[in-house]
């Protein structure tokens, strides 16, 4: 079984998120934590993954390349960051097969760009996604919203106290390796907040 070892950080709302952050290598299963934040969404009802790609561009002959180098996924309850390997092997094939799922949606803020880089880069297709900005501004009739970043849309719906958030990124350069990952839980748990809020 799965476990998620890594630190657990409390939210605003005294909720706990667990972590994991995994470096991947041909020799890692990454199935058992992509299994659990898939049970984990199933169970919470709302069927939602919430997910954010890292990228590397590297320019050659004038050209840039765009490799994916990490994801993000995140739920109510957990939050898994891998760093992959600079050439894709078997092991992510689970990955593929992770983001092809029709069980659950994707949601993420200003997917579009990633969603047409992570197919023509990596072959990798996400069968059900959502752009939640589009999905708050239909829903608020506040068309602006759909423009705005994790940090801003979350607190434009939410009104959630983003001090903790605000005090880790004013100081991202010094951030300990600790301080990303709460960072990364906490906008993943804002924007699957933010999803459940507009189910309503």
């Amino acid at each position: 079984m799965a476990s998620f070892d890594g630190p657990g950080f409390m939210m605003v709302d005294n909720s706990w998120v667990q972590t994991k952050a995994i470096d991947v290598e041909s020799s890692t299963d990454i199935s058992p934590y992509l299994t659990k934040i898939l049970d984990d969404s199933v169970w919470n009802g709302n069927r939602s993954i919430v997910f954010d790609v890292y990228w590397d561009v590297q320019y050659v002959d004038k050209k840039s390349e765009w490799r994916l180098c990490s994801v993000k996924f995140s739920t109510k309850n957990f939050c898994l960051f891998l760093r992959l390997p600079s050439s894709f092997s078997d092991n992510l094939k689970d990955l593929y097969r992770f983001f092809a799922s029709k069980f659950v949606t994707f949601v993420g803020v200003q997917i579009q760009e990633d969603l047409a880089l992570l197919k023509e880069n990596h072959g990798i297709v996400i069968r059900s996604s959502l752009e939640i900005g589009k999905l708050a501004a239909v829903a608020r009739g506040t068309p602006i919203v759909e423009f705005l970043g994790t940090r801003e849309l979350a607190h434009k719906i939410l009104w959630y106290d983003m001090s903790r958030l605000d005090s880790i990124q004013s100081k991202w350069d010094e951030a300990s390796a600790n301080d990303r990952l709460e960072a990364a839980a906490i906008e993943g748990w804002l924007i699957f907040n933010v999803y459940d809020q507009l189910q309503l």
